[in-house]
């Protein structure tokens, strides 16, 4: 199955970004670090550092699935990416697509302000995002959600993505924000359910 249009353009767009400002890290590009990285102390408003306006806080609440920590970490990403986005973005239309990686993004990003709150370490990477694709995905591939659900399969796979993505990475001593993958996972799940409860009583997706 190919990408969509909107798959396309938002992959291009992290490769492009990652490919302008090259395998960058925080030392070496402190500017965009301070702009687009995740970094929870920064939300608590008022204290040293802080962030001086809410665009200020806003822009690293989604911009940083556009930034990686070198080729490895692209990689990975682009690869789990590929494994989704041409199905889903088929299934739900370029809109809604973009809507849940957004969502997703969002939703890694809070989750991991909310659960280290003083932590002064900053995240990038679109893998908090590409879970709730994931997310997302589980719910889609049977007619309905609570088919899929009730599918002992999907629903095998779907406990398995998350031992993997946040029980394991959360054990390892790896700088891998699990956080965001839990966060991302199930804002991207919510997402489709009301995408889902919204087209039962609209009629099918245009």
């Amino acid at each position: 199955m190919r990408l969509s249009p909107a798959a396309l353009v938002l992959g291009l767009a992290v490769l492009a970004a990652f490919f302008l400002f090259g395998q960058w890290a925080p030392q070496e590009q402190p500017a965009l670090f301070d702009q687009f990285a995740i970094v929870p102390a920064r939300f608590e408003f008022g204290a040293a550092g802080a962030y001086q306006s809410l665009t200020d806080a806003a822009l690293p609440l989604f911009g940083h699935v556009f930034f990686h920590y070198g080729l490895f970490h692209l990689v990975m990403n682009g690869m789990a990416y590929l494994q989704v986005a041409p199905y889903l973005s088929a299934r739900l239309g370029e809109l809604r697509f973009l809507a849940i990686f957004l969502v997703s993004a969002l939703g890694g990003a809070l989750a991991f302000i909310l659960i280290n709150p003083a932590s002064q370490t900053g995240a990038v990477g679109a893998s908090g995002a590409i879970c709730g694709l994931f997310g997302a995905y589980f719910l889609a591939v049977r007619p309905t959600p609570q088919a899929a659900f009730a599918d002992p399969q999907v629903r095998g796979a779907m406990f398995a993505f998350l031992a993997i993505n946040v029980v394991l990475m959360a054990l390892l001593p790896l700088p891998i924000a699990w956080e965001a993958h839990l966060g991302g996972f199930f804002a991207g799940a919510l997402a489709y359910l009301m995408m889902a409860s919204r087209r039962r009583r609209a009629g099918p997706w245009g």
